[in-house]
């Protein structure tokens, strides 16, 4: 549906070309390019009226599969009993929560190690470069 959209927006960009062609013919008094034209076009809105009865068409079969869709009895199916993976209980049974790291019996966890920011120096920090010292 989409590619005919496009191939119909496509014939339109190229009937305004041709119109356009068709004017300048006729305003120069050319009568062998007013008819090309108007070949021209005529083939082209018969071409683009097809595309239009093509896509009504395929609206009109997807609505219809749409509404067979809608009218179909629902059906249940059973899922054939599968073994439990290892890791995995009784889904009806609780829920498993994992302990938390580290145990609580065991102390703080490790921290990151903390490294002091460069920023700018103490008075009596700076360099002793250019003091004399009496």
């Amino acid at each position: 549906m989409l590619v005919l959209r496009r191939e119909l927006q496509r014939m339109g960009v190229l009937r305004a070309r041709l119109l356009f062609e068709l004017g300048d013919a006729v305003y120069r008094g050319d009568d062998q390019a007013t008819e090309t034209a108007r070949g021209q076009i005529r083939e082209l809105d018969e071409l683009a009226a097809q595309r239009e009865v093509e896509m009504q068409g395929t609206l009109v079969q997807a609505q219809l599969q749409q509404r067979r869709l809608e009218v179909q009895p629902t059906e249940m199916v059973e899922l054939p009993d599968q073994p439990a993976q290892p890791g995995q209980g009784d889904p009806s049974g609780p829920a498993v929560i994992p302990e938390p790291y580290p145990p609580p019996d065991e102390g703080n966890p490790p921290e990151p190690a903390i490294i002091p920011e460069p920023g700018p120096l103490a008075p009596d920090e700076g360099p002793q470069e250019g003091r004399l010292r009496v």
